[in-house]
């Protein structure tokens, strides 16, 4: 549960007050304590072999001014410590310089004018050595961390640029902005009219009334609210409106224990995550609105050419049933036997042509939905293609059929009846395309852990614009005829859709000898028994 009171165990790391250099510093825990600690002892211990320097050199040679070996202890306490160590180090320089080379020696005592003169000298050297060198390094330390924030803050945005889903993107600036402020965060969004956590982090799926009020007051407002701002100083968490073009979407907020609040710059590197947040949810937005749109379209799209291709294709076969049904009924008696029978024939033919058509049709809708059942049983690949060409030849294929099947092969394990609209689409398609005194060879062969079916024929081939699409929903070559989906131009689309969902592929190659020609080939894997 997130809660704005400073008894949550997890709202922030325990923190420890110390005054240094006259200012009152939040530490986040002991280890920062101890660095600081530390500093100070360095600072000491630099003082101290400054002396020591000094005592030895004086000892070897008589040296005009001492003083400059504790300058360099004072330098390089402000150059890595900063400014305060560097100020204790110039006060320990000033007492070391008068106890140990001022006359009388070993005492803080100064009997000449011109001795007290250099000590002087020295700690006001010290002092704006120190404090230069440390308002130097200061700068630079700042000048680091603005640098690595905005490296953060960069690397942050090229995150959320690749991000479409609004989940995905809260959940990176709750993360960003804990990393960066290291306070408990968390993002609200407006859902029909209130606000729900979207994102927290450390994760939480709550907050007490009082922050849920003050969150409600920023986004209705559209202004920052809680700690260190107008609205709900009490409340100890800073929320901030995530803005868009059409007002405030939700609200970014961030954990104030103790009701401290932030300082300047951690309060613009707080607004810059908000700013980013709401700019890239606004984009994820406006990406699923597009995404909708086109899907929408898409759908549309295919609904029109599915009712003008249906239309179309199911006008010939409808006119040639109702034709040769209204002679019947007219002239039934008076035609001769063979007549009646060729229009019986014709109907019957017609009606299967039909019912191809709405078989493929039931088929692309099953694939389409994901809803393609498999009821695999073991298929004889040889009685698959010796069936596929009798049905061609039944239905007035005027081509020459060849079935060449590898000695051996292995049976298949897969749906009989998806496998045989398979290979029916892929003869029709060939049928369709390929000229009456053409050759269709259908070969059937193992290779490694795949048994490979194709189909070849040796007709015109596959124009080059449309051999890469060949295998979507309404490819269709230039010939009028179209597919092997009876014309609706789903047949191939279908074979695809099957075959992959028999784990295997589909491709297809034109020319394949000559100049001219076509291939459609299906590669099923073998079961493991059989490999």
């Amino acid at each position: 549960m997130v809660t704005s009171g400073p008894q949550s165990p997890r709202a922030t790391p325990r923190t420890i007050k110390v005054r240094h250099g006259g200012s009152l510093v939040l530490l986040r825990n002991g280890r920062q304590l101890f660095a600081m600690v530390r500093s100070y002892l360095w600072s000491a211990m630099a003082v101290g072999l400054a002396a020591g320097i000094g005592l030895a050199l004086t000892s070897l040679v008589r040296l005009p001014n001492v003083s400059m070996v504790f300058l360099l202890a004072v330098l390089f306490s402000a150059a890595r410590f900063g400014i305060w160590p560097a100020l204790v180090s110039s006060g320990l320089s000033f007492l070391a310089y008068n106890f140990f080379f001022i006359e009388p020696l070993h005492t803080f005592s100064v009997t000449e004018p011109h001795e007290l003169l250099a000590l002087l000298v020295l700690l006001v050297a010290a002092v704006l050595t120190s404090t230069i060198a440390g308002q130097a390094r200061e700068q630079a330390r700042r000048a680091a961390e603005r640098d690595l924030a905005s490296q953060r803050l960069y690397k942050f945005a090229r995150r959320l640029s690749a991000l479409a889903d609004p989940r995905s993107v809260v959940d990176h600036a709750a993360i960003q902005a804990h990393g960066d402020l290291h306070h408990p965060c968390v993002i609200l969004l407006s859902e029909r009219g209130s606000l729900e956590i979207a994102a927290a982090w450390p994760p939480e799926d709550s907050l007490d009334p009082e922050a849920r009020s003050a969150a409600q007051i920023a986004l209705a407002k559209g202004e920052a609210t809680g700690s260190g701002t107008a609205h709900c100083e009490t409340v100890p968490w800073l929320f901030l409106p995530l803005r868009a073009p059409e007002g405030a979407i939700g609200v970014i907020g961030v954990a104030q224990p103790g009701n401290a609040s932030l300082d300047p710059e951690t309060r613009t590197l707080f607004e810059t995550v908000a700013e980013l947040t709401a700019t890239a949810l606004e984009r994820a937005r406006l990406g699923q609105e597009i995404s909708a749109a086109r899907t929408a379209a898409e759908a549309e799209r295919v609904r029109n050419t599915l009712l003008a291709s249906i239309s179309h294709d199911f006008r010939t076969p409808l006119a040639s049933i109702l034709g040769a049904a209204t002679s019947l009924i007219e002239y039934g008696a008076r035609l001769p036997e063979q007549a009646r029978r060729d229009l019986l024939v014709q109907v019957k033919d017609e009606a299967e042509h039909l019912d191809g058509m709405v078989r493929n049709l039931l088929a692309m809708t099953r694939v389409e939905a994901g809803a393609l059942e498999l009821n695999r049983d073991w298929v004889d690949l040889q009685e698959l293609s010796d069936r596929a060409v009798v049905v061609a030849k039944r239905r007035g294929a005027l081509q020459a059929f060849d079935v060449r099947v590898e000695k051996g092969l292995p049976f298949v394990f897969a749906d009989p009846i998806l496998l045989d609209q398979v290979l029916a689409n892929v003869v029709g398609n060939a049928i369709q395309h390929a000229g009456s005194a053409d050759r269709i060879i259908l070969e059937a062969k193992r290779e490694d852990h795949e048994v490979v079916l194709s189909v070849t024929d040796s007709g015109p081939g596959i124009a080059s614009e449309v051999l890469p699409r060949i295998f979507e929903k309404f490819a269709r070559a230039s010939r009028s005829s179209g597919d092997a989906g009876e014309g609706t131009g789903l047949g191939l689309a279908i074979v695809k859709g099957i075959v992959e969902a028999h784990q295997g592929t589909v491709a297809a190659s034109s020319p394949v000898a000559d100049g001219h020609g076509s291939r459609i080939e299906i590669r099923l894997p073998l079961p493991k028994e059989d490999t």
